[in-house]
């Protein structure tokens, strides 16, 4: 039996952020503790990250990195980490890179790893440099990977696609939406969430909501999140006289039961890793209308498992929307849903993306840094 190891999560994201990456993290650790490894995760002791680390019974270790380089918190992360015994390291930003992964570096730990869930470098000497500091870079989609291997100077072996894994609990009950929200009973849904950054397009959404006001089939859409953009995507809708059709819900505890009540669910993103709003949904076997970005075209095929928004314009949007709507009852779309489980079922599931972690931190134990 391979001994168990000790895994060490750093995680430097702002206090108030809290996105796919973080929600990553926080699974993979909670995963791998439950597999009889010692796990420590760190971020900002204040942080929604830690808090919800702590809330997973994750032991926690407060580091606040304000800077890159910091030689402080260089040596404080190396006291941490050979007191720890780690062997593995897995750093989230650039930032956690040039400090706690240096510190790795010199507190001999025998794996540091950093984990892209959107693209974090460019081919600038900088990023070399960092990039240089890491013995892998595990990313969640293969069009990542394949950016980064066009760089000149990166290691064509470096960059590992593990995907995303999410939990199979079965049926959700579904919540009652249509009354929460004060929405007609005759009327479709339309689910979008995620947090409310100009990354996620919910500003497209509204202008494409917009052209389908006279739509004949009626439909309400709910934007569930929180973020920076609320107070301009609701001036936005009021602009547009769309308060009756678009609904800002802020953050959902139960999102999964929000998404089970959906017809349909849509992702308008500028730009994505592997989206975890479109994993979760399709595993509830929902048809799921997402822009062509990064790790879409992996997770979904056009018209079979899903509809991918080929150029991400406000006419497209509409048009995805409005066929929606018009073939809701058609066999296609109801097969969609049938599709997108199994799809979630055999290429992303929690226990696959916890066995390739192992591997992968078993693999290169053995090797010396790259």
């Amino acid at each position: 039996m391979a001994k168990k190891l000790n895994i060490f999560f750093s995680n430097s994201i702002s206090s108030h952020k809290w996105g796919g990456g973080e929600k990553w993290m926080v699974t993979a650790a909670k995963g791998l503790s439950d597999r009889g490894h010692h796990v420590m995760v760190s971020g900002k002791g204040n942080s929604i990250f830690l808090s919800n680390a702590r809330d997973k019974g994750l032991n926690i270790i407060p580091l606040n990195f304000f800077e890159d380089y910091s030689p402080f918190k260089i040596w404080h992360t190396k006291q941490i980490l050979q007191r720890e015994q780690v062997d593995v390291i897995v750093l989230n930003l650039k930032k956690d890179i040039r400090v706690a992964g240096i510190a790795a570096r010199m507190a001999n730990v025998p794996v540091i790893i950093a984990r892209n869930g959107i693209q974090l470098f460019r081919d600038i000497w900088k990023h070399k440099k960092t990039a240089g500091l890491v013995d892998g870079i595990i990313t969640n989609t293969k069009s990542i990977r394949d950016t980064y291997n066009q760089f000149p100077w990166m290691d064509g072996e470096k960059t590992k696609v593990i995907y995303n894994g999410i939990s199979l609990n079965g049926a959700v009950a579904p919540m009652n939406i249509h009354k929460i929200w004060n929405i007609p009973e005759d009327h479709l849904i339309i689910v979008a969430a995620g947090r409310l950054t100009i990354q996620k397009g919910f500003d497209l959404l509204i202008e494409a909501v917009n052209q389908l006001k006279d739509n004949e089939v009626p439909f309400s859409v709910l934007i569930a999140g929180t973020g920076k953009e609320r107070n301009k995507l609701k001036r936005q809708i009021e602009k547009n006289e769309l308060g009756h059709r678009i609904k800002l819900i802020g953050f959902q505890h139960e999102l999964s039961r929000v998404i089970q009540a959906a017809d349909f669910v849509i992702m308008p993103s500028r730009h994505e890793g592997m989206p975890n709003v479109a994993m979760e949904s399709m595993a509830l076997g929902k048809p799921v209308f997402a822009s062509n970005v990064n790790g879409v075209p992996e997770l979904i095929q056009h018209r079979q498992s899903g509809y991918i928004i080929e150029k991400l314009t406000v006419d497209q949007i509409a048009s995805a929307i409005r066929f929606g709507l018009e073939h809701h009852e058609n066999e296609e779309i109801k097969h969609w849903g049938i599709e997108a489980k199994n799809q979630i079922a055999n290429h992303f599931t929690l226990n696959s993306m916890l066995d390739q972690l192992e591997s992968y931190f078993y693999t290169h134990m053995n090797q010396p840094h790259r």
